[in-house]
């Protein structure tokens, strides 16, 4: 067996490559179950968020999609169609393998517990992916894609996680997206002869975990009229509800700050605002150019800041070509957050020790449970000896004798394995037995192998 991870980030492919590649809740559980038909024994976590798609997978060697191949962009296409499946691979762009990227074994565990630390996401530090990896996990556990192998890598990933943010200030100044989208909007609308940022009037489409980090920052910087805007109008309401926990998010009357609007006056609020923040999990755009140019022309082509956090984007690319838009995605937040994880240089180096620290202890247990199988496997195959032995010669024996007989047999031959179990075990609990001395001892031992 071994394990791997194939996928691509913000760093490897840009936002309308990763907008393709988004895996949806119903999405991945389907992909899961076909994975789990077309390998078995294997488990699959699938982690699809706005900034990475990546497929965890624990398979035969002997199966595995890049068993035979030796040429890594030959590897990466033969996982590429593994994981997208017959029917979706056909319509694979080939020239998308390039931003992908592809780990094995302990290099993939590193992987996962770097990106469980947030040392890997676009905003360093940041707790959201955490919950991410949990919820994908989850996903995984419900449509039974999981087995013994990930039901202790993933709890030790959580583990990881929540150490780096504890034992270290990775987290401590750490900007959240919507930080830096204001940061972003503070660009277009802080010079602003009109409105200024904390004069802007701001629609927030969607209502989500990212649409209530972006209407906290809006208060935090002192800003209160926003409109929140949803399909669903309660979704709506339920975000204005979250914020009263917050301080200083009510007016002198005791009413939640911002209010909501239908869905079906969208485009008259774009036409009002000053800065929209679109965070929404809808398949296809929400804000079209046309609706930007037709909003333009009521606001006489003031400056409209326009931040897309949605992956897929809630915004078509081409509305950046309308006068007065200045449309960012969420790529575009790479160039705010660079400076803050400098700042934050050797919280980063302290968090990359951990890693590497709870990398070491999990592989150790992982050596402790590919040498007991070996340990089990000699006092089996010892048993069945003294059993045969037993019942071909126990009749020579009078039927008073039988018990005696028997456990002088078992006690023989406990002794004659104890010596090697113990130092099996012993070689094993220091750690002090490598890989190919555990691969020989399988191949020696087991008959699978």
């Amino acid at each position: 067996m071994e394990l791997l991870v194939f996928g691509l980030n913000h760093r490897t492919a840009p936002v309308e490559v990763r907008e393709r590649w988004s895996f949806s809740r119903e999405r991945s559980l389907e992909a899961l179950r076909r994975l789990k038909d077309e390998i078995d024994p294997s488990e699959h976590v699938i982690l699809s968020t706005c900034n990475r798609t990546e497929f965890y997978s624990h398979l035969p060697r002997t199966t595995s999609p890049v068993s035979s191949i030796e040429d890594p962009h030959e590897q990466c296409l033969s996982l590429a169609r593994y994981y997208l499946g017959k029917r979706e691979a056909n319509d694979l762009d080939a020239d998308e393998i390039s931003y992908f990227y592809f780990h094995r074994q302990q290099a993939a565990a590193e992987h996962l517990f770097r990106v469980a630390g947030g040392l890997d996401s676009m905003i360093v530090g940041e707790s959201e992916i955490l919950h991410q990896i949990k919820q994908a996990f989850q996903v995984s556990q419900d449509g039974n894609a999981t087995g013994r192998l990930f039901q202790m890598l993933f709890p030790e990933a959580f583990k990881v996680g929540k150490r780096v943010r504890t034992a270290t200030q990775i987290s401590k100044g750490c900007i959240t997206p919507g930080q830096a989208a204001l940061q972003l909007a503070d660009k277009v609308l802080g010079e602003s002869e009109t409105c200024g940022l904390v004069g802007a009037r701001v629609l927030l489409i969607g209502s989500g975990k990212i649409a209530t980090v972006a209407a906290r920052s809006l208060l935090d910087r002192g800003i209160r009229d926003f409109t929140v805007i949803n399909r669903t109008p309660e979704h709506a309401q339920k975000l204005l509800d979250r914020l009263r926990g917050k301080p200083d998010t009510t007016d002198g009357h005791g009413s939640c700050a911002g209010k909501t609007a239908l869905w079906e006056n969208l485009a008259a609020e774009t036409a009002k605002a000053d800065l929209i923040i679109l965070s929404t999990a809808s398949p296809v755009p929400v804000l079209c150019r046309d609706t930007l140019a037709r909003a333009q022309k009521r606001r006489d082509g003031a400056p409209l800041a326009v931040i897309d956090l949605a992956i897929p984007r809630d915004v078509e690319p081409e509305a950046s070509r309308v006068d007065g838009v200045h449309l960012f995605n969420i790529d575009d937040l790479n160039h705010v957050v660079r400076e803050n994880v400098e700042k934050r240089h050797d919280h980063v180096e302290h968090a990359e020790r951990i890693v590497r620290e709870q990398l070491s202890v999990f592989f150790g247990r992982m050596k402790f449970l590919q040498v007991d199988p070996v340990i089990r496997h000699l006092i089996k195959r010892f048993e069945e000896i003294r059993l045969g032995e037993l019942q071909s010669s126990l009749d020579r024996f009078p039927s008073e004798l039988h018990d005696t007989v028997d456990e002088m047999t078992r006690r023989l031959v406990s002794k004659m394995i104890h010596f090697p179990i113990e130092r099996l075990k012993s070689i094993r609990d220091m750690e002090g037995i490598g890989d190919a001395e555990i691969s020989f001892l399988r191949r020696l031992y087991l008959s699978d192998h």
